[in-house]
């Protein structure tokens, strides 16, 4: 580990073992805010489980593919390993108390929904319920689960999206009316109320602009 300046501003440089608190608290202190997938399946049993996993992101677009990390073997996984299903919901702002209370190390006989007064809606292409209060849900097809250390990364394709009317603005998701929330560090989430919009530019925009380089790109 090492000390750098720059300006007014010192710099640490360190190991992913150096990292303070260790590397798992670095990188959720620093990548973040993070989206949450409330993911819901089914036990061999047939127990609803319901749990939140804020390692979640779109891996492609064609075909609707999205990601899924468990950190460590939990419900989540062994349920979907045993049907090859879930529904991955999304949690809007009035949904987080509810949501964090299914993220309980509760054992696998126990049914989150019923724990946090959810409504299981029958799902339209799996097995699986989503969250009847969730203003969107992603019906998942198992692709593959791909162990990375000690954490599973589930790939899942997009079988069927259910989704509230009143989120669509103008052809497009309104983000005023889903307010997903996202994870940060500890027990800190974010809202998603205070946002900006920047026009992506093209760089035949910056040249028709008269946008010039801020400093010499020689070294």
């Amino acid at each position: 580990m090492s000390d750098q300046h720059s300006d007014s501003r010192a710099f640490v440089h360190a190991t992913p073992e150096d990292a303070p608190g260790g590397i798992y608290h670095f990188f959720t202190g620093v990548v973040a805010p993070r989206p949450i997938a409330w993911v819901s399946t089914v036990g061999a049993d047939g127990v609803l489980n319901i749990a939140p996993h804020s390692y979640f992101q779109i891996l492609a677009h064609n075909p609707p593919t999205l990601g899924v990390v468990s950190v460590g073997e939990k419900d989540t996984i062994r349920n979907i390993r045993h049907t090859g299903e879930y529904v991955i919901n999304v949690a809007s702002a009035e949904l987080v108390e509810a949501m964090n209370l299914t993220a309980a190390n509760f054992p696998p006989q126990e049914d989150e929904f019923a724990w946090a007064g959810l409504t299981p809606e029958p799902s339209t292409t799996v097995a699986t319920p989503a969250v009847a209060e969730a203003a969107v849900s992603f019906e998942m097809r198992l692709t593959e689960i791909k162990p990375i250390g000690d954490c599973f990364l589930i790939i899942g394709e997009v079988r069927h999206v259910r989704y509230a009317a009143d989120l669509v603005v103008d052809g497009r998701i309104s983000p005023d009316r889903l307010r997903p929330l996202g994870r940060m560090a500890g027990s800190t989430y974010a809202r998603t109320s205070d946002r900006l919009d920047l026009k992506r530019p093209s760089y035949r925009s910056l040249l028709e602009d008269g946008v010039v380089a801020k400093r010499s790109s020689d070294t």
